[in-house]
């Protein structure tokens, strides 16, 4: 009887635990390559880590139509620019979350509203991009932020709280949305800065606000372009793919400063077989500043090996 007994407790245990059973992935990918750099009068050729990183992720079903999630994600990098290496160790991702039919709630460093929506579709360089746009949006922290979708529309909203003594409103607010047009799909966001953060040419907190055209099909190649201003300062992103072969180019129309960098990148993915691919970027930036020493070319090749 009273191991009857332990096998129904043991059952019931079971069927309770099923749905709250977390799923969890560990994971590395390791990008190393050498890369020319010719600035300055000097060329130099020199051995480094592109973003290599290890994390964790997973989500637990709450059982009640609801998952919890979230992540925390490690950057390795080095220079070989003496013996030690100059190793680094940052984070990349730590977040939390709650989703379910109402849309999703995250809390922590991620891709936030104005990246997922506006950057996201032009960011496709595997290094070499957001050096010449009003503001190129990454991963950022001290955001909440929810993401819903209706139909075929996706929407979120963000907002940034930092350590201020003086004020308990967000520092700053992301709204954004993205919608099919026919095969494209269009994405307009905003961000709306706070009175002590400085942005574009001239350090203002006028608001930027950005569009981004992806999906733009011409014969084999996807053609993405995007568009940001800020009060005078304005920017132009295209990119475009054709098979393993990118094209990527950024201009800046910078006010204050009286000059327009633009900067071109040829890319090209070799994939090698499960987890690996090699890959190449030929990068010319020309900052326009009248001083041909601030100027950038880069011959980059990285082999990337996934490890989980």
């Amino acid at each position: 009887m009273k191991l009857k007994t332990s096998a129904i407790a043991a059952a019931v245990a079971g069927t309770i635990a099923t749905p709250m059973a977390a799923q969890a992935d560990v994971y590395a990918s390791v990008r190393v390559g050498v890369e020319n750099v010719d600035t300055a009068g000097i060329s130099d050729l020199r051995t480094r880590s592109f973003g290599s990183r290890f994390g964790a992720k997973g989500e637990t079903d709450l059982g009640n139509g609801m998952t919890a999630f979230g992540q925390y994600e490690w950057d390795v990098d080095f220079q070989s620019n003496n013996l030690s290496g100059n190793d680094d160790i940052s984070i990349r991702k730590r977040y939390v979350g709650i989703k379910g039919d109402f849309g999703s709630v995250r809390l922590g460093q991620d891709y936030h509203t104005y990246y997922n929506h506006i950057s996201a579709p032009v960011d496709n360089p595997w290094w070499a991009s957001g050096y010449n746009m009003v503001n190129y949006r990454g991963r950022t922290n001290h955001a909440v932020t929810y993401a819903g979708s209706t139909g075929a529309v996706s929407f979120g909203a963000s907002a940034y709280f930092l350590w201020d003594a003086e004020e308990d409103a967000p520092d700053q607010i992301e709204v954004a949305a993205s919608f099919p047009i026919g095969d494209m799909t269009l994405g307009v966001g905003l961000q709306n800065t706070a009175s002590d953060t400085a942005h574009g040419s001239a350090g203002n907190d006028e608001d930027i606000v950005g569009v981004v055209l992806s999906g733009i099909m011409l014969g084999d190649a996807s053609l993405a372009v995007n568009f940001e201003t800020q009060d005078d300062d304005e920017s132009i992103v295209l990119d475009l793919g054709v098979g393993n072969f990118r094209v990527h180019y950024e201009t800046l129309s910078s006010d204050a400063n009286d000059n327009d960098p633009t900067l071109i990148m040829l890319g090209y993915t070799q994939n090698l077989g499960r987890g690996t691919a090699l890959w190449y970027e030929l990068v010319s930036n020309d900052a326009d500043t009248g001083n041909s020493d601030d100027d950038l070319d880069v011959l980059r090749a990285v082999l990337k090996y996934d490890i989980l």
